[in-house]
């Protein structure tokens, strides 16, 4: 690993750990505070909804910008005085003050995930790309661990205020790591309207196979974003609400194996696409297999093998966008892509309530179908749409492999 992208992968897992971290102390904060299990709902929402509203936004502005790492780290510390304020404000201030300002701090969201990642090319060699894009995705699984433990081990040895600093600290921290990584920009500010707003999304629609994996991944999202609901009812019927937290670490930990073992021998460029489609199907059928068992310690043993699957997905749907996002919209094609599968996951959360008194075989069929219906209907599509030894009109533009 090179110094550089040893620094990128330090400052992800402080922002990002700062937003994994947030939607537990959040909850916590509001629960501690004003006894509000809804309000504490509701300043996470306030969090997720901006982001597929401030995708496109955030992504036009970074490729507009002559040094777009200055705007991530600006997002990043944004981001971060958000938590701070909500942090003190949560219970003195009234609630539509508070969920004002996270509303702003989730707007800033799109630049911690996909703004950041559409940045990674300027650091490391092209021929190294497909390896970064592998340490990138370990940051999303580490920050999904760090983020969320820290969040508890604060507020359980202080308070959820104290917790919720903490955090914002780590995101402020993380924005001047963000600050100081090498940014060659543009040699000239971009004319107006260079880079429009509509522009990524109609890259999505032009190049069909950037499009067709975006859509792959969020359909699957949906179905993941169910799953902590799912588990925690899979986890009380029987009789064991602590394992709650267990099934979903085992998942976890199996997507860091999974993304450090894309890191030492990642996939070539050309077969990223066929990789997310693979990596769908990969983490869907050990869901389907938690069905149809009632050991805890099987169903750990089926989610860790369902996260290994995981790893290689992410690695292969970054090294997609890189390859066919066109240099002018790239960061705009990454934050759509982020916000999609953000929206998604909230959905997905949200749907899981709705079908929470259904049998638990029949709720863990529900949350395999999305990516498993994703990879089976993606890759009937891509065997149409791609052929790797074409050209797409990104890879021209880039160079790319």
């Amino acid at each position: 690993m090179t110094r550089q992208l040893a620094h990128y992968a330090g400052a992800a897992v402080l922002v990002r750990g700062a937003d994994e971290g947030a939607r537990v102390a959040l909850v916590l904060l509001a629960l501690e505070r004003t006894r509000s299990a809804a309000l504490g709902g509701l300043l996470v929402a306030a969090l997720l909804v901006p982001h597929v509203v401030a995708a496109g936004v955030v992504g036009t502005a970074a490729d507009r910008a002559r040094r777009p790492l200055r705007l991530v780290a600006a997002a990043s510390a944004g981001f971060g005085a958000a938590l701070a304020v909500a942090g003190i404000a949560v219970g003195r201030l009234p609630g539509p003050v508070v969920l004002g300002v996270l509303l702003l701090g989730g707007c800033c969201g799109p630049a911690l995930l996909g703004g950041l990642s559409s940045r990674l090319s300027a650091l490391v060699a092209p021929a190294s790309m497909p390896r970064a894009f592998g340490v990138d995705a370990m940051t999303y699984g580490v920050a999904g661990v760090l983020g969320p433990a820290v969040a508890g081990l604060v507020a359980g040895r202080t308070s959820a205020g104290p917790a919720t600093l903490v955090l914002a600290g780590s995101a402020l921290l993380g924005a001047a790591a963000v600050a100081t990584l090498p940014d060659p920009g543009r040699r000239e500010r971009p004319e107006p309207g260079a880079a429009r707003l509509r522009d990524g999304v109609r890259t999505l629609w032009r190049e069909r196979v950037l499009g067709l994996v975006t859509v792959a991944s969020s359909v699957g999202q949906l179905g993941f974003g169910a799953l902590p609901v799912v588990v925690a009812v899979v986890a009380v019927r029987n009789g064991q609400p602590s394992t709650a937290g267990l099934l979903l670490a085992a998942m976890t930990a199996g997507g860091l194996v999974g993304s450090l073992l894309w890191t030492v021998r990642p996939a070539p460029t050309r077969a990223a696409p066929w990789m997310v489609m693979a990596g769908l199907l990969g983490t869907a059928l050990p869901v389907v297999g938690g069905a149809f068992t009632a050991s805890t310690v099987v169903l750990a043993a089926l989610l860790a093998l369902s996260g290994l699957a995981n790893g290689p997905l992410i690695g292969g749907l970054l090294l997609t966008r890189e390859r066919w996002a066109p240099p002018e919209v790239r960061t705009q094609v990454f934050t759509l892509g982020a916000g999609l599968k953000t929206t998604a996951t909230a959905a997905g959360s949200s749907l899981a309530g709705l079908v929470a008194g259904w049998p638990t075989a029949t709720q863990l069929v529900l949350v395999a179908a999305c990516p498993l219906l994703a990879a089976l209907g993606g890759a009937a599509v891509l065997r149409v749409v791609y052929s790797p030894t074409a050209t797409s009109t990104a890879s021209v533009t880039a160079g790319a492999p």
